[in-house]
């Protein structure tokens, strides 16, 4: 029975130590402020939630950060190992590059819109068939002109907002990415868009524009043929006249504005609008770091910094940073992580206290053989070693191996131990032990018993020591480094 007890004993400490033996991943949510503790094990992604940060020994600690703005923050972990034995500044404005709008304030709506008549009677020089094929073709590059510089401003417009989207702060990163592929998708008309897409109305948009440019160029001289045939023809009065100088006018000022109005300029709009959406997609909104649980306790500093205004930098700064101490910390959390699972071994010195069901001890009264009670226990002078499992806490429960000397028996027989420790203090330097104690008793030699009577009464009561089970409590104290 009691090396069943024995057993079961060693059975919960290593078992202890097994179910604490895996790894852990801490998860938290940065827009909630929420922590989430996983045990895992090998092979699994998600593992069993916990209810404290715990791990086992020489486990590895992982450490998620969900719901993180990398564009906007930037977050570090630091890792310090102990061994025993705001609301946002920023606003909801544009956040543009300087791609965005290079054209300014002009453009073909805001410099052309007016100088070619909307509705122009067909008489005089348009009605000859050349100067009115002409005057059309003019108008239809117009046309042509103004639809892809509808088509870049919203493109303007689609930039501005993943930008905004981009570096806002307040909303789920999820919700950001779901938004982006919307606009995208809005602009594109396409329920997915793939970067071949990017690439397809960039040769789309080019092809339009040396079209049209082209057209503008043969068809205004083509007209200003016509209608100085016309004119020579008709002299100073005649329907139409000075239309020449308005076309001349729109060539001009169409040629102006294609100096930052042109291919250059839409493939550059085109490829910048595919950067700003690619880099809200291919970004983790997240961050990672790990640690290998080497240590018996581990604080883990989990800290935020908001990155610079990409407004005030030439380069755009994701990541982490090696370098934190010019950016502004907004918020730091601290963890308190228990490494479990490793078998400690502590020895100390102290006392014991053993019983016996024998407490008889036998005396020659008169030459009669009497005994008499030892008592329940007696003190022995001992050494312990204990084991057990680390857990962290003030308090560990372990087993123990032990051997006593009896301080008030001159024949110093020696008493061993086995049973339970209660380990205190946050370096375990006091012990309480219970358990099974094995030790020597006296028995009366075979043929005798008490009420025997001796030769004489100075003779020695005759004895055997027997080996016998019995229990002690004892306390023992470290008093090593």
């Amino acid at each position: 029975m009691k090396t069943k007890i024995s057993s079961i004993l060693v059975f919960l400490l290593v078992g202890h130590g097994i179910a604490n033996s895996q790894s852990l991943k801490i998860v938290y949510d940065f827009g909630n402020d929420q922590f989430r503790y996983y045990h895992i094990k090998p092979g699994e992604l998600q593992g069993k939630e916990i209810g404290s940060p715990i791990v086992g020994r020489n486990k590895l600690i992982t450490v998620e950060v969900v719901n993180f703005n990398k564009f906007v923050y930037v977050a570090n972990a630091e890792y310090t190992s102990t061994s025993f034995s705001t609301q946002n500044d920023q606003s909801f404005l544009e956040i543009i590059s300087p791609l965005v709008n290079p054209v300014g304030a002009a453009s073909f709506f805001t410099s052309l819109g007016g100088i070619l008549p909307s509705e122009i009677g067909r008489g005089g020089v348009l009605s000859t068939r050349g100067a009115a094929t002409a005057y059309d073709d003019v108008v239809d590059a117009y046309n042509s002109l103004t639809e892809i510089e509808t088509n870049m401003k919203n493109m303007d417009y689609a930039i501005n907002k993943l930008n905004k989207l981009k570096y806002n702060s307040y909303l789920p990163t999820d919700t950001i990415v779901h938004l982006s592929d919307f606009i995208v998708s809005q602009l594109f008309k396409k329920p997915v868009v793939t970067p071949s897409d990017f690439s397809a109305l960039a040769v789309k948009f080019n092809t339009m524009y040396n079209s049209s440019m082209a057209s503008l160029n043969s068809s205004v001289s083509s007209f200003l043929a016509e209608y100085e045939a016309y004119a020579s023809e008709r002299g100073e009065d005649f329907e139409g006249r000075g239309l020449d100088a308005s076309v001349r006018n729109f060539r001009s000022t169409a040629q102006e504005i294609s100096q930052s109005f042109n291919t250059e300029y839409i493939t550059e709009k085109i490829d910048f609008l595919e950067m700003i959406y690619t880099s809200i997609k291919s970004t983790k909104f997240n961050f990672r770091s790990s640690h290998l649980a080497a240590d018996d306790m581990i604080d883990l500093d989990l800290s935020f910094y908001k990155l610079p205004n990409p407004e005030s930098v030439e380069n755009e700064v994701l990541g982490d940073l090696n370098n934190l101490s010019d950016l502004p910390k907004i918020k730091s959390k601290k963890i308190n992580i228990t490494v479990r699972g490793d078998m400690k071994i502590k020895t100390g010195i102290g006392l014991a206290f053993p019983s016996y069901q024998s407490r008889d001890q036998f005396i020659n009264r008169d030459s009669i053989i009497m005994s008499q009670d030892r008592g329940s226990y007696s003190p022995n002078l001992a050494g312990y070693v204990s084991f057990y499992p680390y857990t962290g806490r003030i308090v560990n429960l372990g087993g123990t191996f032990g051997v006593g000397v009896p301080l008030n028996d001159d024949k110093r027989t020696v008493n061993m131990y086995m049973g339970g420790s209660l380990l205190l203090g946050s370096n375990s330097r006091v012990a309480i032990h219970g358990g099974f104690s094995l030790g020597q008793v006296e028995k009366l030699d075979n043929g005798y018993t008490i009420g025997d009577k001796l030769q004489s009464e100075f003779d020695e009561v005759p004895t055997r020591n027997i080996w016998e089970w019995g229990n002690f409590i004892g306390i023992s104290f470290d008093i090593g480094q």
